[in-house]
């Protein structure tokens, strides 16, 4: 029987990931640079660039990690099917407060993911690979959004015509709305879970209310 063949070529990118991962963690994403990767990893100039071009390259598989890392903490398996994560359990609307809960908490759950994106953001105008993974990671959100709400809708249908994609979209806006608002002014904001409240019940008015009603506030959110 063959011994199964070492991939030593993997195996150090996932060093050099872990590396920028640790550096970003410990002195923020502004410290980033090949210098502090190479101090960490313990290897020259010559084998990381060998393995990675150019610090962006790494970049973009620290953002692939650091979304790994994110799904796994809300339970999720990022090698298993959508429809068996813990999300598919959920009502559409519940899985929008689960995500307006993450994006509220203080501290931040995931901070070194939002200052990667908000780099990659900044950067769209030449870096087209940069707009082409947060175009393809938006979409990817949208879409299981989407089937979420149209299998709801098709249980408990609304009282307008609505377009689930559009809707979703909106969800979206307002999750990266939120998200930089707080992160820049974390004031800003003010009650969290009458944040999140205003925003589920827009939802739910919007969708299933006929005639509007002020609701009891949910507790959406751990004070």
């Amino acid at each position: 029987m063959k011994t199964p063949r070492i991939d030593i070529g993997s195996i150090r990118r996932e060093q050099i990931v872990d590396a920028a991962v640790a550096v970003i963690a410990e002195q923020g994403l502004q410290h980033l640079s090949l210098s502090e990767i190479e101090n960490k990893v313990g290897m020259s100039r010559g084998q990381l660039t060998y393995y990675f071009k150019a610090k962006e390259d790494i970049l973009l598989a620290v953002f692939d990690r650091l979304l790994e890392m994110m799904c796994r903490q809300q339970g999720g398996d990022p090698s298993k099917p959508p429809e068996e994560h813990p999300f598919a359990r959920m009502r559409w609307l519940e899985v929008v407060g689960h995500l307006l809960e993450m994006i509220l908490h203080r501290p931040a759950l995931s901070p070194e993911f939002g200052s990667l994106q908000y780099t990659f953001l900044s950067q769209i105008g030449h870096r087209e690979d940069f707009r082409l993974r947060l175009a393809k990671l938006y979409e990817e959100w949208r879409s299981h959004g989407t089937e979420h709400l149209e299998r709801d809708l098709a249980e408990r249908p609304a009282v307008r015509p609505v377009s689930p994609r559009a809707l979703d979209t909106l969800v979206q806006a307002i999750l990266h709305g939120l998200a930089m608002q707080s992160a820049v002014d974390p004031q800003a904001i003010g009650d969290a879970g009458e944040m999140a409240h205003l925003c589920l019940d827009m939802l739910r008015t919007y969708l299933w209310d006929s005639q509007p009603q002020r609701k009891k506030k949910l507790a959406v959110l751990k004070s």
